[in-house]
């Protein structure tokens, strides 16, 4: 089994996606979603907080930023 790593809202904490084996997963309700491929950037506005989140792939950086 490999690791997750979480991707959370850096305002408020919130979930926003998970990261594992190569793909990005996003999940909210009935929604689900699934980014793959080597490099990747998606932006995500935060459910709870609204605050709009930047996740990059693992090649290009470890940790979410948060869109000015």
């Amino acid at each position: 089994m490999g690791s997750t790593t979480d991707f959370r809202c850096e305002q408020c904490h919130a979930l926003l996606a998970k990261h594992d084996a190569g793909a990005l997963c996003i999940r909210r309700g009935d929604l689900q979603a699934t980014i793959t491929g080597g490099q990747f950037t998606v932006s995500i506005t935060c459910y709870r907080c609204k605050t709009l989140s930047v996740v990059t792939s693992p090649s290009r950086a470890l940790a979410p930023q948060t869109a000015a």
